[in-house]
C-alpha cells in the first residue's frame, strides 16, 4: 500500500508536503487507505496526480515533465523519481496516457492510430486446468504450510540461518585478526609494519603453525629490542695479545736465587744478621769518601773500615746483586704490563657480544690477577736474596693457568671479529629480529584466541551452511521447474482474440452497446492478431467522446485480467472515467468498477477477500462521486488494546484536490461534499470563505470566482424560497423578496457582483482589472447576515454542513 506522497515539483504541484498538508480539524496527519477516492474540479491537478502513479507503473517519468522531484512512501519502501526502476509495487493506472499508449486509435483515429492487443486466460481445458491444479497441490504455498514451496521456504530458513552462523563466526575471527594487525603489530615500532593487514596476519600463523618454529623467549625478546635499538658501531682495531713472561722471567731468577757465594774475610756478625747486614751495606755507599764519621753515631769511622767490609762484600757478590736488580725490575715491568694488555670496552661491543665480552674480561682479570701474583712471588723472592746475598732463596711453584688465560683471549679475540662483522650485516639483522619479535607476538595472539580451534569450528559451519545451500538451490529448482511448467501449460490457455470478447461483454453487459465492438482480426502475416473497432460489423470511425471513454474504460478492465495482472496485488488508479456520458452511462460506470472491482469476494470461511490491494478513483463530476459513495467499503482489523478485543473499522477516505492559482494540493474532503455531495454546499462555503478579506492573502481562489458563486447560490436558495415567479419579467423579483425594498443599495450591490463579475462578455475589461476584495467581503456578509436573520436553523444547519461552528448572536 502507498501512504503518502510529496511533490517537490510535479507538473502544477510545487512544494507539497503531506505531512503539513493533509490533516484532519485535529492536526493529525491522514493517509491513503485501502479505498480511496479524490474529487477535484476540472484543471485542478487529478491527471497530474495520477501521473505519479502511471510513473511507478512504466517506471518513467513522464514526457515534458523535465525535472521533476516527487517521493512516494509506502509499505514496501519509499520510491522517488530518481529510483522508479525495481521498486515492488504492482500499480495499473487509468488515464489520459494509458488511453494514449494502449488505444491511439481513438485519439488519433484520422492518422491511423491503433490498439494494443492484449490476452486474458482463453476458454478452459479441463486437462490442462486438472495438470495445472496437480502442480499448485504439488507446489502448495507457506500461509497454508504445506508442499514445495513451504518446503523451499524452511530451507531458504535453514540456509540462511547456517549462512549467518558461518558468517559471523567468519567475521568474528576476521574481526580479531584484523583489530590485532591494526592495533597490535601495524602500531608497534618495534615491527616497522606500516602496511600490516588480515593477510599478513594470516601468513605470519601460517608461519608459526609450521613444524620446527620456535617462538622467542622472553629474553630473548630483550635482546632482539636492545638490537633494533643499537646503532652502528666503529670497528674495533686491532686483537688482544696476552704474551706470558712467567717462565723466561723464572728461568733467569732460579740461577741467582741458588747461586752460592762466600765472602773474602766474612764478617761473622753480619752472616748471623741478615737486616743489619744489609743495613751496612746500604750505608756504606752513604759513607763511603763522603764522611769520616759515622753519620748514625757521630763516632770515628775505623781507619780500616772500607777494607774490612770490601773483604766482607766481595766483587762476586756485588755481581750477584746486580744480576738480582735487573731480575727484580724485568719482573716489576711484567707486572706493570699486567694492567695494560686488555684495554678493550664493552661499549666497544654490540648488546648481544658485550655481555659475552664483560664475561671474558672479567675471567681473563682474574686468570692474570693469578698470574700477577705468581710474578709478585717471583719478585719477593729476588728481593729476599739481595736482602741476604750469602743466603740462597727458595721459589714458590706458580698457580696461574696459561691455558685459561689463552682461552679467554681466543674467545675476546673471536667477539671483536663478530663485532665488526655486524657492522656490516647490522639492518640485515634487525630486519631479521623484528620478523622474529613479530612472529613471536602473533605466535602469542593465535594461541589465545585459540585459531586453530576456531578455524576448524568455522569449517564445520561452513561445510553445514553449503549444505544448506545445496538443499536450498536443489528445492528452488524444483519449485522453479514446477512454476515453470504451470507457464507452459496456462500459456496453452491464452487467446488474443478472448481479450477482444472480453471488452464486448463489458460494453454489452453494462452500457448495452452491441453495436460498437471490439473485434480481433488476423493480420497481415496470418501470424498475429489485431484489434479493430467496428460498428455493426463495419470499421468504425469518427466515434463519439463517450463512445471513447466507454471502449477506453473497457479494455482497461478487460485488461485486469492478462497474465501479467490477474492475481498480483494490484495497485489500481482510475483517473476520472466520467467524460461526456449520460446519467444511465455514469451508474453503468459505477456498477462496473463495483462489481469486477471494488466488491469483495467471499471466502469459505465467510470472510472477505478483495480484488485489489489498493484502490484509487478520482472524479470532476458530482453525480459520479455520489455513486461512488456507494461502493463497498473495505474494512481492516485494528490491534486489539490489553482487555480490549480487536475490533474492524472501515478502510477508505475521501481527498480533495484544489487549485490556487498555478500550484495545486492535496486535503481531506470537506464534510458537505463527503456527507452531502451537492454543489449547493460547495456555492455555501465558497461564500463563507469570502466574508473575511484577510483570508485573499491566503487563498484568493474564492474571492476571482465569488460573483459566479454568489449567483448560482443566490438562484438555487431564492428558488427554493420563494418557487413561484409572480413577475416573469422581473429577473430580480426573488431578490427583491429576500433582501427588502428599504435596502436598494445593497440589492444594487448584489446586483453588481452578480452580474459584472460573473459575466465579462459586456464590458470584457473587467477581467483585466483587480478584484475588489473588500466590495466582496462587505457583500459576503452582508448575504450571509440576512440568512442568518431569514432563518437561523437553516443557516446554522449549513454552518455545519461545511465544518464551521454555529453562529450565536
Amino acid at each position: 500500500m502507498i501512504y503518502q506522497i510529496d511533490l517537490a515539483n510535479f507538473g502544477s504541484f510545487q512544494g507539497l508536503e503531506w505531512k503539513k498538508t493533509v490533516r484532519d480539524s485535529g492536526k493529525n496527519v491522514k493517509q491513503f487507505q485501502r479505498l480511496n477516492v479524490l474529487y477535484g474540479r476540472n484543471y485542478s491537478g487529478k491527471t497530474t496526480l495520477s501521473r505519479v502513479f502511471r510513473a511507478l507503473e512504466t517506471q518513467r517519468i513522464p514526457l515534458n515533465y523535465v525535472g521533476s522531484s516527487f517521493t512516494v512512501y509506502g509499505e514496501k519502501g519509499n520510491v522517488a523519481h530518481t529510483g522508479l526502476a525495481g521498486h515492488n509495487y504492482d500499480v495499473r493506472v487509468y488515464n489520459r496516457d494509458f488511453v494514449t499508449d494502449n488505444l491511439s486509435f481513438l485519439v488519433n483515429q484520422e492518422i491511423g492510430g491503433v490498439i494494443k492487443t492484449f490476452a486474458i486466460v482463453g476458454e478452459q481445458n479441463k486437462e490442462i486446468d486438472d495438470a495445472i491444479a496437480a502442480i499448485e497441490a504439488k507446489l502448495g504455498s507457506v500461509e497454508g504450510k504445506a508442499g514445495l514451496r513451504y518446503d523451499l521456504e524452511a530451507k531458504r530458513k535453514e540456509r540462511d540461518h547456517t549462512r549467518s552462523a558461518h558468517t559471523a563466526a567468519s567475521n568474528g575471527l576476521d574481526d580479531k585478526l584484523r583489530l590485532h594487525a591494526a592495533e597490535k603489530i601495524k602500531k608497534n615500532p618495534n615491527f616497522r609494519s606500516p602496511v600490516y593487514n588480515i593477510e599478513h596476519i594470516r601468513r605470519d600463523i601460517a608461519t608459526t603453525s609450521k613444524p620446527g618454529f620456535v617462538a622467542l623467549t622472553t629474553e630473548e625478546q630483550a635482546g632482539r629490542i636492545r638490537l633494533l635499538k643499537q646503532e652502528a658501531l666503529p670497528e674495533i682495531t686491532g686483537t688482544l695479545v696476552v704474551a706470558l713472561k712467567l717462565d723466561s722471567l723464572t728461568a733467569t731468577a732460579e740461577p741467582l736465587l741458588s747461586k752460592t757465594i762466600t765472602p773474602t774475610k766474612a764478617i761473622e756478625e753480619l752472616l748471623k744478621d741478615s737486616a743489619l747486614q744489609l743495613w751496612v751495606k746500604q750505608g756504606m755507599g752513604h759513607h763511603r769518601e763522603k764522611r769520616s764519621t759515622c753519620a748514625f753515631c757521630r763516632q770515628d769511622l775505623p781507619h780500616d773500615i772500607w777494607q774490612v767490609l770490601d773483604e766482607h762484600f766481595s766483587k762476586e757478590s756485588g755481581d750477584l746483586e746486580t744480576s738480582l736488580d735487573a731480575a727484580i725490575t724485568s719482573v716489576t715491568n711484567e707486572i706493570g704490563n699486567i694492567a695494560a694488555l686488555n684495554t678493550f670496552t664493552g661499549a666497544q661491543f654490540y648488546a648481544d657480544e658485550r655481555t659475552a665480552f664483560e664475561v671474558s674480561s672479567k675471567a681473563l682479570s682474574q686468570a692474570l690477577a693469578v698470574y700477577k701474583k705468581d710474578l709478585e712471588s717471583l719478585k719477593k723472592s729476588l728481593e729476599t736474596r739481595k736482602n741476604n746475598l750469602f743466603q740462597p732463596a727458595a721459589l714458590k711453584p706458580p698457580t696461574h693457568d696459561a691455558q685459561e688465560i689463552a682461552k679467554h683471549v681466543a674467545d675476546i679475540n673471536t667477539l671483536i671479529a663478530t663485532s665488526n662483522g655486524k657492522t656490516a650485516t647490522l639492518e640485515k639483522d634487525k630486519a631479521a629480529a623484528r620478523d622474529a619479535l613479530r612472529l613471536a607476538d602473533v605466535f602469542a595472539f593465535a594461541d589465545a584466541i585459540t585459531y586453530d580451534k576456531e578455524l576448524g569450528r568455522i569449517a564445520t559451519l561452513k561445510a553445514t551452511s553449503d549444505a544448506a545451500g545445496t538443499a536450498f538451490t536443489d528445492a528452488e529448482k524444483e519449485v522453479r521447474d514446477a512454476e515453470v511448467e504451470v507457464q507452459a501449460l496456462r500459456a496453452k490457455q491464452k487467446d488474443e482474440r478472448k481479450g477482444a470478447e472480453r471488452v464486448n461483454a463489458l460494453l454489452s453487459n453494462f452500457f448495452g452497446h452491441d453495436g460498437i465492438k471490439l473485434e480481433a482480426r488476423d493480420g497481415g502475416d496470418k501470424a498475429t492478431v489485431k484489434f479493430e473497432i467496428t460498428r455493426n460489423g463495419k470499421s468504425a470511425y469518427n466515434l463519439s467522446e463517450g463512445e471513447c471513454s466507454l471502449i477506453a474504460f473497457c479494455y482497461f478492465i478487460a485488461k485486469l485480467d492478462e497474465p501479467e495482472s490477474k492475481g498480483k496485488d494490484l495497485i489500481i488508479y482510475i483517473d476520472d472515467p466520467i467524460s461526456s456520458l449520460d446519467g444511465n452511462h455514469i451508474f453503468f460506470m459505477f456498477s462496473l468498477i463495483e462489481s469486477l472491482i471494488a466488491k469483495p469476494v467471499k471466502k469459505p470461511d465467510g470472510s472477505n477477500s478483495y480484488r485489489y490491494k489498493q484502490l484509487f478513483i478520482s472524479t470532476h463530476n458530482l453525480d459520479f462521486l455520489k455513486y461512488l459513495k456507494r461502493l463497498s467499503i473495505p474494512m481492516k482489523k485494528l490491534p486489539a488494546a490489553e482487555g480490549v478485543k480487536a475490533k474492524s473499522v472501515a478502510d477508505h477516505e475521501y481527498f480533495m484536490i484544489e487549485r490556487s492559482g498555478a500550484s495545486s494540493n492535496i486535503m481531506l474532503m470537506p464534510s458537505y461534499l463527503k456527507d452531502y455531495i451537492t454543489e449547493f454546499h460547495y456555492l455555501f462555503h465558497q461564500i463563507y470563505k469570502c466574508k473575511d478579506q484577510a483570508a485573499a492573502a491566503e487563498s484568493h481562489e474564492p474571492f476571482f470566482g465569488f460573483g459566479n458563486n454568489l449567483r448560482k447560490f443566490l438562484e438555487a436558495f431564492l428558488f427554493f424560497k420563494f418557487p413561484y415567479h409572480d413577475d416573469k419579467n422581473d429577473s430580480f423579483e426573488r431578490i427583491k423578496k429576500f433582501f427588502g425594498d428599504e435596502e436598494d443599495i445593497a440589492i444594487a450591490l448584489i446586483n453588481r457582483l452578480n452580474n459584472e463579475f460573473s459575466h465579462l462578455e459586456a464590458i470584457p475589461d473587467r477581467g483585466f482589472r483587480p478584484v475588489e476584495i473588500p466590495e466582496i467581503a462587505k457583500v459576503a456578509n452582508y448575504v450571509l447576515d440576512k440568512i442568518y436573520a431569514s432563518d437561523k436553523v437553516q443557516y446554522n444547519s449549513l454552518l455545519k454542513s461545511i465544518g464551521e461552528p454555529e453562529r450565536v448572536g
